[in-house]
Formats: C-alpha cells, structure tokens, sequence
C-alpha cells in the first residue's frame, strides 16, 4: 500500500497540534484561574473549578495522542526507494526549482544534494538537513542559491598551483614565467592533486570540483595576479573518469575534461572551449 506524501501527512499533523494546542491552552488557563483563586484566598470557588480538569486532561491527551497516530510517514523507507525523491521533484517544479537527478546525483546548481535515508536526512553540500518536508527543503534551497557565492579568481589560483607542478611532467619545455600556451592537463589528474589527501577528498568531492568548474567557466576573463589566462579544451573522445560532469540550473550536461594556462599576449581571452 502506497503511503501518503509526507506534504499531506505533515499538514494532517499540523492541524491535529493546532486542535491540541487549543485543548492545552483551555487546560493551562484552567489552571491559571485555580492559581489566582488559590492565591487570593477564595476557598469556595476552587471546587467548582477544579471539576472540569481531568475532562480537559483527558480531552488534551486525546487530542495529543490523535496527532502522534497520525504521523505514519516511513521517513527512511521513503528516501531509500525514491518516492521521497519524486515528491521532492514535484515540489521544486511547484516552485521553478530545476532539480536534477543523473546516475544517482541530485543538483540544484550550484548546490550537490544528497539524501542519507539512514539518518533520515538531505545533505546539501556538506551539511545535513533534517527538514524533510519537501516545500519546506525547496523553499530552503531556492534562498540557498540566491545565497551561494563564488571566487572565481581564488580557485583559479588554486588550480594554477596544481597546473604548474603537473605541466611540467606534461611538457618539459613549458615555463609559467614565458609567454605561450601551456599544455593541456587533464582535469582529473588535476582534482587527484587537489585531494592527495583522504580527508580532502571527503570534503571535495569530484562534482563539487565540476560545479566549480561551471562557475568558472562562467567567468571566462578571469586571470592569475601573473596574468596567466585558462581555458578549457574538451574531447569528445574521452570517456568514464576522464570526464568531469555537472548540470546547470537548466538541466543541462556540462562536461569538462583539460585545462590549460597562457600567458601573454598570444594567450587569447581565457575563453572557456569545452564540450556541452
């Protein structure tokens, strides 16, 4: 039997506390007007005051007790098999959210989701969110993006770091300090640098490391502080690992296999050549 959404049992939930509350709030000022009875000293009227507490009790836990029946949702089982999924696409298109879901990776540019059925949880980069309920996450990620910045000069100071170590072993003639095209470096081999370290490799992961290379390539005048320009020359022969792969906000496969580096004035614009 298919269970609810969780949008609809979280709404069913909400109205059941919206009805406890209010039995709390009658109970809790029962209770008030015994205190300030009690306080002034009016024997007589505690009684009568008194009588209709275990109803309202009882009323109270009813009400709390129909609200905890009520949540069935198997939050781990529905992350596990995809329904989850399904609910969470149909919320981001409700709300113009592009996410997109390819060889069991979930983006919504330029954030990297991951959903972690076993917590049960939604991991949007590196951290874990434990709002499951879809126009909630949706709305989240929507401001997430708004929010999101990049230093496009700072990571391409980053990979120009690894660039002029691997270069070298590439083509022994090239020198940073002379002006020219340097040889194209793959892209994976560059990450692998990057992430020598397990821990790094953790916190890094290869898609992130693509995203950043969208990003990048968005901003294609961008320069090391020496002037060295990149691009990023693709091949349509290369296939598995060699690739690097990102969607953007539109769905769209982005791929990204080389880089290279050129300084001075035969070094063109830095124009991103890759492949789509």
């Amino acid at each position: 039997m298919t269970q609810e959404t969780l949008e609809k049992q979280i709404e069913t939930l909400d109205a059941l506390l919206a009805e406890s509350e209010k039995q709390g709030k009658a109970l809790l000022a029962r209770v008030r007007a015994l205190r300030k009875k009690a306080q002034a000293g009016e024997v007589a009227a505690l009684a009568g005051l008194f009588d209709p507490v275990p109803r309202q009790s009882e009323q109270f836990a009813a009400a709390v007790q129909a609200a905890r029946d009520s949540l069935t949702y198997d939050a781990a089982m529905s992350l596990a098999d995809g329904s989850y999924l399904a609910e969470l696409q149909a919320e981001a298109a409700a709300q113009d959210v592009v996410l997109t879901e390819r060889d069991g990776r979930l983006t919504a540019f330029p954030l990297l989701l991951k959903l972690e059925a076993k917590i049960p949880a939604v991991r949007i980069g590196r951290k874990l969110d434990r709002r499951l309920r879809p126009s909630v996450l949706i709305r989240s990620l929507r401001q997430a993006q708004a929010a999101s910045k990049f230093d496009a000069a700072r990571f391409l100071a980053q990979l120009f770091t690894g660039y002029a170590y691997l270069a070298p072993l590439a083509q022994s003639a090239w020198r940073a300090d002379r002006p020219g095209h340097g040889p194209v470096v793959a892209l994976n081999d560059l990450y692998a640098l990057l992430t020598v370290h397990p821990a790094a490799a953790a916190e890094y992961s290869r898609e992130a490391f693509a995203c950043d290379l969208l990003r990048l390539d968005r901003a294609p005048d961008t320069a090391t502080r020496a002037g060295h320009r990149f691009a990023l020359p693709a091949s349509t022969g290369s296939k598995g690992r060699d690739r690097l792969t990102f969607y953007d906000e539109a769905g769209a496969e982005r791929i990204y296999v080389g880089i290279r580096f050129s300084l001075g004035a035969g070094a063109g614009g830095g124009h991103a050549d890759h492949a789509r």
